[in-house]
């Protein structure tokens, strides 16, 4: 697919002239679904932006000056600003009050310090920094502890005696392995490639990762099985300053590309962000504007991907990935099981939301995690939530796609009679407006619908009971009201015929070490897989890959987060990837098949990866 322009008009400005030059090399990264950019404006003053796949909203000043990198690590986005005076300050993005944190500022004394622009990067819940001074590679680790949260920066190491290296280092992660890529100090200017290795906290030369030439320096990144180099011209002696891409595939990298022709003043930088992949620089001009070309890496819209499904395919017929207690955003760890709001959800493919509610005395249903309100102090409203839905659904005029919702009653007291809340979903469902056509916005069949009728819509999965004096034929929705608690399998058989096979094992109280807690929970995932796989196209498969450790005191067990994407074991002393990872990389998946519904935690990390994507592609 070709690199077309993005942002600001054909010419592809990330900010109206003048408010885009900089002198220097931008800052790119994703952060909890959108795109980042931080830069320096000619006066020196830093800038950040924050945008989508199509456009950057206005810039606002950043709390410092100098040459500024950024990465994402488990939902905190950071900030490193290398300083006039060669000193590094560490900012991290303070989500509920929309502010950088107060900067701690790196200990120059133990050697962090750097005349040039650094790598960032996240690996196994660790910042991994990297940067050169006076021609040596010097690395860095900020370690989360996941039991507080608290984490410190490691002493500067050299890279095994990596030296005589210039230019503008690059980091990526490539199938669970961390590499740096940078330029030779020599007349070559090779780009060079190392691979760390975590149990001997040592960096290998590593040849296969590795490829042209750059007389300035690079930028890398990841995607599923893919690794992104950009760099500027082909060689030494190229004054073009033409911005090529290389991709890394399977154990190969493929030829080189232009992007779109366009040269630039210093080296391009990349992110990607629901498969698409962003190239940002600073033209090589006068003005030197940053500027912004992107390309698809799917033959698909994560955002409107069922449009070329058949109308006539059956929703229980269909992979369709989705999140666990999808609003539970919180910023209470224990309450949290995602980073990505709602839209952004839907941005990046989900198709299945688990909603948990409960009926406040106004009649108003609200959004809960096991008993605790989400958004402290202000509440938020399944009102709010469904708005967010049909405004996603019909963004484009057209509905392409749809949306599965189960609703849960969060409420397990017992104390009010189910027709309370069950009315109160109903009311809610009778109060939505239907779209200008006349076309209702839900479904509420009891039986199973075709993609065609639903596009456009939210289908009601019911995880609640009834109201006991309705009959079976004026009640609403799927009826998934026998859902066992806590079952590594069980099938329902609504009233109505439809039959739903169900994984939902997620509490582990146990002393269990937390390799062998995400081993259990892989091997329910993997059995479901299978038998969705085999099942006849009505059957339901509904296949939930989250957990969590109860009580936290226990073993290793910790929040959902760590089961999710993985943790370091104080058992085994080594990092244990999550469910994320083992589903995407160690079950037999086989393409243009059903896999039903498949249900996780934080579904967007690692940062490398590409699970959404990947379990939408059994569809095509």
């Amino acid at each position: 697919m070709s690199w077309v322009t993005s942002g600001e008009n054909s010419h592809g400005y990330v900010q109206p002239a003048p408010n885009g030059q900089t002198l220097a090399v931008p800052a790119v990264a994703t952060h909890r679904g959108e795109l980042w950019c931080l830069w320096s404006d000619p006066s020196k003053d830093l800038y950040y932006a924050v945008g989508n796949n199509n456009t950057f909203g206005q810039r606002t000043q950043f709390p410092d000056q100098g040459v500024p990198v950024m990465a994402e690590l488990l939902g905190m986005l950071h900030a490193l600003v290398v300083r006039d005076s060669g000193d590094i300050a560490h900012y991290i993005f303070d989500d509920a009050n929309q502010v950088w944190s107060a900067t701690t500022l790196l200990d120059t004394a133990a050697g962090f310090s750097t005349g040039g622009t650094p790598a960032l990067v996240a690996f196994h819940n660790k910042l991994f920094l990297v940067f050169i001074q006076n021609t040596t590679l010097y690395y860095s680790l900020w370690t989360l502890n996941p039991h507080n949260d608290t984490a410190v920066w490691s002493m500067p190491q050299e890279m095994g005696g990596i030296s005589q290296v210039r230019g503008i280092p690059a980091m990526f992660v490539l199938n669970g392995t961390l590499h740096v890529l940078c330029s030779s100090n020599d007349e070559n200017r090779e780009i060079l490639g190392f691979a760390y290795s975590s149990p001997e906290d040592v960096w290998n030369s590593c040849d296969d990762v590795s490829e042209g030439k750059s007389a300035a320096g690079i930028s890398a990144t990841s995607y599923g099985d893919s690794a992104f180099l950009a760099f500027q011209e082909n060689g030494p002696d190229d004054t073009s300053h033409v911005i090529y891409i290389a991709e890394y595939k399977d154990g190969k990298w493929l030829p080189q590309e232009a992007v779109a022709g366009q040269t630039s003043a210093d080296p391009p930088q990349l992110a990607i962000l629901n498969g698409r992949i962003n190239c940002i620089f600073n033209s090589n001009t006068e003005t030197k504007d940053l500027r912004w070309y992107s390309r698809s890496l799917l033959n698909y819209s994560l955002s409107s991907w069922m449009k070329d499904i058949p109308d006539d395919t059956l929703l229980s017929n269909m992979t369709i990935p989705g999140t666990h207690d999808s609003c539970a955003e919180s910023n209470i760890p224990f309450v949290r099981t995602q980073y990505l709001s709602i839209t952004k959800q839907m941005e990046a493919g989900i198709r299945f939301l688990d909603l948990r509610c409960r009926v406040h005395s106004n009649g108003h249903l609200y959004m809960y995690h096991g008993g605790i309100p989400i958004n402290l102090p202000m509440y938020l409203k399944l009102d709010k939530v469904m708005h967010d839905i049909f405004t996603f659904l019909s963004k484009d005029g057209n509905p392409t796609d749809t949306v599965l919702i189960s609703i849960n009653n969060d409420d397990v007291s017992g104390q009010d009679p189910p027709s309370l809340f069950y009315n109160a979903v109903k009311q809610h469902i009778e109060n939505t407006p239907p779209y200008s056509t006349g076309e209702p916005r839900w479904i509420t069949s009891r039986t199973t619908v075709t993609l065609g009728d639903a596009r456009g819509k939210a289908v009601l999965l019911r995880r609640y009971h009834s109201d006991p004096s309705l009959a079976i034929s004026e009640r609403i929705g799927i009826d998934l009201s026998g859902w066992l608690n806590d079952n590594p399998e069980f099938t329902l058989r609504t009233p109505d015929g439809v039959t739903l096979t169900l994984q939902d094992k997620w509490q582990y109280s146990d002393i269990m070490p937390l390799a062998d807690l995400i081993k259990s929970k892989f091997n329910f995932v993997s059995n479901m897989l299978g038998k969705a796989a085999m099942g006849p196209p009505e059957q339901w498969f509904l296949n939930f890959s989250s957990a969590v450790g109860d009580p936290v005191e226990k073993g290793e067990i910790a929040e959902s987060r760590w089961i999710a994407v993985g943790a370091h074991s104080e058992i085994i002393g080594k990092f244990v990837p999550g469910m994320n990872h083992n589903v995407r990389r160690n079950y037999a998946w086989e393409f243009k098949t059903r896999y039903g519904v498949i249900a996780m935690d934080y579904p967007e990390l690692p940062k490398d990866s590409d699970l959404i994507a990947w379990l939408i592609g059994m569809n095509m």
